[in-house]
């Protein structure tokens, strides 16, 4: 079963009017499978194997002349010196829009080679897991199903293939990334350090990060921790948010919040498998403000730490989410329960500090209602149910 993505408009109007167009993320997301869907007659090769992967990286040139016609090149990162025979092509018939459509699951390592080499010349987009707006799009799956993907998440395979154990996918999917992707990116001594060290993520996430106490609970130094979380966030598999910065007049944490790109995993690492262990578990709140998190960057045109962050002073008033698009500023607060005491909520409280913008306020919970709802201060809305894009609009 196939379901449509979000990205696919974005990446063909790229096709049309640039030489080359990038696609990262994590992988198991379906760059490969959106591709080849996209552009069946293209030339496909994948550096995934070694051998090819040898071949592109010692001889690029002789390695791209096999390909006459529009190409796919997966997992472009194991073959850099790719990327400066690829400027030369491009820069030779500049005019050629799409003539190769890379992908890639290593962000950093990808954006420092094109930086260097392809700047001006391609295209980049990230593809996520699937979305809930994705799967309600699908008239295949039913509104009840959509529910789950909260613990599920929004691995395609998943939803592709109903019939795969999750647990499974999941346990597969963190020993694949452990020795396939880790061992390109930092040197670890001990895979069970590592493990734990995941597992302590899990436990922290929507939280603030501190680097210090999470070496104490795994057992390594801060700078370890530190170079194992660029690793995750390399590979897509984390973000790290960081705080609203403003002279408003008063202290900020400096801090930033780590989430999890895919609530699936997350799930999987907290030892949650079903709807009912997600309602129950301790971890509810977190995993549903990830889940928020996760929901905004997949659908709107957002970059973390670019127009979207969050707000916490150091008396420890918060918002979630603050997003800056469309000329406004959106505040955004994520509460795991259906009907919430609006005393909880921080907007009268946060609000007046931005009184020279304008703002929207916008409370994202499990509410069970068909349509968003808009109350005097601020609206109601389940990105289970409701499209996220529409708060923008």
């Amino acid at each position: 079963m196939w379901i449509d993505r979000l990205l696919k408009n974005q990446v063909e109007q790229a096709c049309s009017s640039r030489p080359s167009v990038l696609i990262t993320g994590a992988r198991q997301t379906g760059k490969s499978s959106l591709l080849q869907r996209m552009f069946p007659d293209a030339n496909y090769v994948t550096l995934d194997r070694v051998v090819v992967a040898a071949e592109a990286e010692e001889n690029p040139g002789r390695f791209l002349d096999k390909f006459q016609k529009q190409t796919i090149i997966d997992e472009v990162q194991y073959a850099p010196s790719l990327f400066r025979e690829l400027k030369i092509r491009i820069d030779e018939n500049r005019s050629d829009y799409g003539r190769w459509i890379l992908t890639g699951s290593q962000q950093m390592q990808l954006m420092k080679e094109v930086s260097e080499s392809l700047a001006g010349r391609i295209g980049i987009f990230q593809l996520e897991t699937l979305s809930a707006k994705e799967l309600r799009n699908s008239a295949k799956i039913s509104n009840l199903a959509i529910i789950d993907c909260v613990w599920q998440g929004g691995y395609p395979e998943l939803w592709a293939n109903r019939d795969i154990n999750i647990e499974s996918f999941y346990a597969d999917y963190v020993q694949t990334y452990l020795d396939r992707d880790l061992k390109s990116l930092v040197k670890v001594s001990s895979l069970r350090d590592f493990q734990r060290f995941v597992q302590v993520c899990a436990t922290r996430c929507s939280q603030l990060l501190n680097y210090t106490d999470m070496a104490k609970d795994v057992g390594v130094s801060a700078g370890t921790i530190k170079s194992w979380m660029g690793a995750l966030e390399t590979s897509g598999i984390i973000y790290l948010l960081p705080p609203f910065f403003a002279n408003i007049g008063k202290r900020l944490v400096k801090a930033p919040k780590l989430f999890f790109a895919d609530t699936g995993l997350l799930c999987h690492l907290l030892n949650i498998n079903s709807q009912h262990a997600y309602i129950k578990s301790p971890a509810l709140g977190h995993i549903w403000e990830n889940f928020v998190f996760s929901e905004i960057i997949k659908t709107l045109p957002i970059k973390p730490g670019r127009n979207l962050f969050f707000y916490r002073d150091q008396n420890g008033v918060e918002m979630d989410f603050m997003l800056e698009l469309g000329g406004k500023l959106h505040l955004i607060e994520a509460k795991s329960s259906e009907r919430i005491d609006a005393r909880k909520l921080n907007f009268s409280k946060i609000a007046p500090l931005f009184n020279d913008r304008e703002t929207r306020c916008t409370l994202m919970c499990s509410s069970a209602e068909e349509t968003p709802i808009e109350l005097n201060e601020y609206a109601i809305m389940n990105p289970l149910r409701h499209n996220i894009v529409d708060m923008v609009n």
